[in-house]
Parts: C-alpha cells; sequence; structure tokens
C-alpha cells in the first residue's frame, strides 16, 4: 500500500506529531517475530492482544482492526450462524496468525475444515482460484489485492467485532522508555487536563431507538456513581456526533466506537457496554439476501452511520439517508419501504425476527462517549461502568428472554 499500511500511517502520523521518527522494515510475519527479539528494536506491529508473545508487552490499543469473512461468489446459500457456513466449506485462514479469542474459537470448532495460507496474499489468490469457499481477511487488505491485480473486489459475507491492534513492545531496559511515553500518547486516560472543575450536570445524547432505554438507565446511575446528574434526550444519529464533537452536548448514551476515529474532539470510554449489529432489515413478504446490497435496482435507507460502517461491502445499491431510525423503522411496518439497513442491539434482534428478516452484516463494540474536554472524568467513568457492567448484561438478558417469548406479529 502506498502509505504503508492504514496501521503504519497512523502511527507514522501521531509519533511525527510528537518530533518522533518511525523506521519499519516490512517482513513476513515469523520473521518479524524473531526480528523484533534482537537488541535495537522496540517490537513489532501490528499485532492483536493475542499475538503479544512471552517477552513482550502490549502497547495501548493503536486503532481497531476489522476482521471478516470474506468470499468470491457471486451469491450466498442462506445461513443462520458463522458455524454452520463453516460447517460445510472449505475456509481459509493465514496459519502464522494468533487471532482474536472470538475467531479462534470459531477455527478451533472447525478444524477439518480450515486451509491454512502462507500469507494474506496466497490467502487471496486461494479465494480467487476457487480452493476455498471463504477467507477470514481484513476486508481492506483483499480490497487492495483486487486493486492491485485487477480482479473483482471479494464480498464481505459477516464481520467479527473488531479488534484492538497494538504494537508487541519487547521488554527489554533500552525500550522501557519508550514503552512508557507510548503508553501516555495512546492512553486517553494520561491525557493532560489543565485544571478542571467537575461540573454538577452534563448534557447527554442518544439515538431513539426501541432497545435504548436499558442504556439510558444504566448511564444515568454511572453519572449519578461520580456526582453528576445528567439531562438525556434523543437526537437523530449523525446530528448527534456532530454536535458532541463540537461540543455542544457533553456526551452520548452509547455509539459504535469504530465510528468515533473520524470526530476527533470525542473520548470512549472503556470498557464496552455490548455489541451492536449492523443489520438489513427486509419486509417479510419479499425475498431476503445480502445480494440486496449489490442490486442497483434495490433502494435502501440507511443513516450515514451505517453506511460508514459498511463502506468495505462494496455496495451497488441506492442509499437514501435517514437518520431518524425509528421514522425508518415505521416506515418498513406500514410497506412504504422495502430495506432498512439498521444498527440492532443485542436485546432487540429477538423481536426485530418477528417482524422483519433480518440479515446480519457486521458487529461492533458500543461504548459511551464523551467530549474531550471531560476527559477527566473518563477514569471515574470507567471504574464506575466496570462496576455495575454485570447489572447491564443481567438486564439485557432478560430483555432478551422476554422479547423471545413475545408472539410473532
Amino acid at each position: 500500500m502506498a502509505n504503508g499500511g492504514d496501521a503504519i500511517a497512523l502511527l507514522r502520523d501521531s509519533l511525527a506529531a510528537e518530533g518522533i521518527a518511525l523506521s519499519v522494515e516490512y517482513l513476513p510475519w515469523q520473521d518479524a517475530l524473531k526480528k523484533a527479539e534482537q537488541p535495537g528494536y522496540l517490537g513489532y506491529y501490528p499485532a492483536w492482544l493475542s499475538e503479544i508473545q512471552a517477552g513482550f508487552i502490549a502497547s495501548s490499543p493503536i486503532l481497531t482492526s476489522q476482521l471478516a469473512v470474506m468470499t468470491s461468489q457471486s451469491s450466498v446459500q442462506h445461513y443462520e450462524s458463522i458455524e454452520q457456513l463453516f460447517s460445510k466449506s472449505k475456509v481459509g485462514i493465514v496459519g502464522a496468525y494468533i487471532y482474536p479469542d472470538e475467531v479462534e474459537k470459531v477455527i478451533q470448532a472447525y478444524e477439518s475444515s480450515i486451509i491454512r495460507a502462507a500469507n494474506d496474499e496466497e490467502l487471496f489468490h486461494l479465494l480467487q482460484t476457487n480452493q476455498i469457499n471463504f477467507a477470514i481477511a481484513a476486508p481492506e487488505v483483499f480490497n487492495y489485492f483486487a486493486t492491485q491485480q485487477n480482479v473483482s473486489k471479494t464480498h464481505i459475507v459477516s464481520q467479527f467485532v473488531d479488534s484492538p491492534l497494538v504494537i508487541g513492545i519487547r521488554n527489554a531496559p533500552e525500550n522501557r522508555e519508550k514503552a512508557t511515553r507510548l503508553q501516555s500518547l495512546f492512553n486517553i486516560n494520561n491525557l493532560e487536563t489543565m485544571v478542571y472543575t467537575k461540573p454538577k450536570k452534563l448534557l447527554l445524547t442518544y439515538i431513539d431507538i426501541p432497545s435504548i432505554s436499558p442504556f439510558n438507565e444504566f448511564i444515568s446511575r454511572i453519572y449519578d456513581d461520580i456526582g453528576i446528574k445528567t439531562q438525556i434526550q434523543a437526537t437523530p444519529a449523525r446530528r448527534g456526533l456532530l454536535l458532541l464533537n463540537a461540543g455542544i452536548i457533553d456526551a452520548d448514551v452509547v455509539r459504535a466506537k469504530s465510528i468515533i476515529k473520524e470526530f476527533e474532539n470525542v473520548v470512549v470510554v472503556e470498557p464496552s457496554l455490548s455489541v451492536i449489529n449492523i443489520v438489513l432489515l427486509c419486509r417479510q413478504a419479499l425475498p431476503c439476501s445480502r445480494e440486496i446490497l449489490y442490486d442497483p435496482s434495490k433502494n435502501i435507507i440507511s443513516t450515514t452511520g451505517n453506511t460508514e460502517l459498511l463502506s468495505e461491502f462494496d455496495i451497488k445499491a441506492r442509499i437514501t439517508h435517514n437518520e431518524a431510525l425509528n421514522h425508518s423503522l415505521d416506515l418498513l411496518r406500514k410497506k412504504r419501504i422495502n430495506y432498512i439497513l439498521y444498527p440492532a442491539l443485542e436485546n432487540e434482534l429477538a423481536s426485530l425476527k418477528k417482524e422483519f428478516h433480518v440479515i446480519v452484516l457486521r458487529q461492533l463494540a458500543v461504548n459511551t462517549v464523551i467530549n474531550k474536554k471531560h476527559a477527566a472524568l473518563v477514569p471515574e467513568l470507567s471504574k464506575a461502568i466496570k462496576a455495575r457492567l454485570p447489572e447491564l448484561k443481567r438486564q439485557l438478558d432478560k430483555d432478551n428472554i422476554k422479547q423471545s417469548n413475545l408472539p410473532k406479529n
């Protein structure tokens, strides 16, 4: 890639802003791991947390990595889960990689279906030549190979939850000062906040979707725990982030953290609260599959954010943007539109499946977010969320059971 890859480009730019020059050697993965053990090297990058070797420590996350199930097939059979798909197919991976836990569990469960490639380029070749049915890969890497080789782009069948990418730092005395500086640079908890007076009240927004109530109540309790009252109001999806980035709003209840990177004044508060599913909803009377995304004759209603989160899908259908999600759902119920892209929280999927055809396209971790002028609150908020998170999970599980027991419309 011209910029050395997005992960390298981001690291290089971030370090350059601090007057630090970055020197990179591009090597096959196993060679890079061995080279990083030698004196004079900081470590290896980019790596998932699962790939941190003995004798190395992980930096703070630099950015997140997309991993997807990819195919070169023009159409894919209907399936209820990734497990069902893998049980009847040949699936390619890069043998040297240690994938994030969620992905590794699927790989280990279907070991007999797995074909191991030496590297990403060989994996792409296996898929293009139909030696495998599916590949687990980063969509941007496969899109790069397709452009470079002037062949058709591969299709995303499903995406895993994004995983953080870190530097594997060699744990040696010569690197400890550098490691501390890196942690400070990429860890929002170490932002210099100068003089900060804790406010008595903050204004928060939320996206008005049916399943949002448990999150509103949870975040309100979190701010109560740290001594701050909240006023929470519904706002269209895109507008809420624009207001938050401008500092007009103080925080937002819950957002997919993958989309926050384009808003420089918005800070993600860890840990994640749940998982959101970007889904294609279709009227029950109509055929429904991923092929809708690639049909130029079809019109799909979507928020701007959902379209951006699915940019790697190379959608060919006509997209009409509507930031009012509840309004889009109402139009679908009234049969005035046929398809929408919708961000369904885990506690909402069961009820949606009773009304519409539901095709899960991508899963993303969701977090509460705050304007960076309140960055000094992040450590307190994180601590309070960690303490109360089991309560939220119990409530969401209870809601899932309740929705599952409701009769179909």
